[in-house]
């Protein structure tokens, strides 16, 4: 006979059911040869043939759970928490994922206005000393200042913009030597993407620069944010499941109704999930500047045997079916043309099953070149 719901809150935890680390959801008994267990011999692995991300484990787990605990144990509480709270945990997630979307993308849009607009003055930095060389190559002065700005490597963001702000008076100069010429030459611009640059454009370049960085780390702070609320809500969730598991588990009796309806609940055997690759950059360069280029948060990775870069193109029958292996030092995806879409995430695996990371797009433009 089923031990009564309201005795299950007074079972103890010494039946041979193990507690290890939080994150591990334990199902072995340690004396199987004298209490055999009514279980399968072998545990129903969580998932192990699916790419979830790390918090779709826990919401499917939960939402399994639920219909057990209404229909079996309905007035068990766990700290005070029920099957309502469970549902409100279910609930929940959604709008977590929402919010950490949206700030992904925000905070990816802010990324790619810094690179874009460092790339730019860059290039000028790279291109216009050299114009003005060749244009105003009798001008002792012009030429001495010349040669300063080619000592200064851009190589860093800080000799970028050091360059960018010894380029712009020594423009500005070249342009009125230019003006006063007989008869009057054109002002110096470069072309980049398909836009006539000038001197004018490169001091805003130079004035904004720092409310773009100012800008993307406020939307970094809030992607943090937001993944720390999803973070916290997926353990708190996990948390009350798994806590409910092992006591309702451990209260049944064998061949009790609610026993075998725990079987259909996933569990996650000893072996350590892999830990997922975050990616922290996504953007456009590299090879014709048509290339993908990912950046990774260090770390990550452990307990995987499998660690690639999945991906999908506009066309693409079935998603994230393009995989290369994942390399610590970044990828560089492609060359892709003009205007594709590239929608791409990073994916681990072991023996307990994949994780992925959410999904990052990136729309390839003319490159700054």
């Amino acid at each position: 006979m089923p031990a009564p719901a309201a005795l299950l809150p007074m079972a103890r935890f010494d039946s041979g059911v193990e507690y290890d680390a939080e994150d591990v959801f334990f199902d072995d008994d340690d004396d199987e040869t004298t209490l055999p267990s009514p279980l399968p011999a072998q545990p129903f692995t969580l998932n192990s043939l699916t790419h979830m991300e790390y918090w779709e484990f826990t919401l499917d787990r939960a939402q399994k759970s639920l219909p057990v605990w209404e229909t079996h144990v309905p007035t068990l509480k766990i700290r005070g928490l029920g099957t309502t709270d469970l549902e409100t945990l279910i609930n929940g997630f959604q709008p977590l994922v929402q919010a950490r979307v949206e700030a992904q993308d925000v905070a990816d849009e802010a990324f790619r206005a810094v690179q874009s607009s460092l790339l730019k003055m860059k290039l000028m930095g790279t291109k216009l000393p050299v114009f003005i060389e060749i244009q105003l190559a009798e001008h002792a002065g012009v030429q001495k200042d010349v040669d300063d700005l080619f000592a200064v490597n851009p190589r860093s963001e800080s000799s970028i913009l050091k360059r960018a702000g010894m380029l712009l008076p020594v423009w500005e100069r070249a342009n009125t030597l230019l003006a006063a010429m007989v008869p009057a030459q054109p002002t110096l611009t470069l072309n980049i993407q398909g836009v006539a640059h000038t001197a004018a454009m490169l001091e805003a370049l130079l004035v904004g620069y720092v409310g773009l960085t100012t800008m993307l780390e406020k939307k970094e702070s809030l992607l943090d944010g937001a993944r720390a609320a999803l973070r916290t809500h997926d353990r708190g969730c996990d948390r009350l499941n798994k806590d409910w598991y092992r006591l309702v588990k451990t209260a049944a009796e064998a061949g009790s109704p609610v026993l075998e309806a725990l079987e259909g609940i996933p569990t996650e055997p000893s072996t350590p999930a892999p830990e997922v690759i975050e990616i922290q950059s996504v953007a456009q360069g590299g090879e014709d500047g048509l290339q993908v280029l990912v950046v990774y948060v260090p770390g990550g990775g452990a307990h995987a045997t499998l660690k690639e870069v999945q991906f999908t193109l506009p066309g693409d029958a079935e998603p994230f079916t393009r995989k290369v292996p994942l390399l610590a030092a970044g990828n560089a995806l492609g060359p892709f043309p003009v205007g594709t879409l590239v929608t791409l995430r990073t994916a681990v695996g072991n023996s307990v099953g994949t994780r992925t990371t959410a999904p990052r797009t990136l729309t390839l433009e003319e490159p700054i070149e």
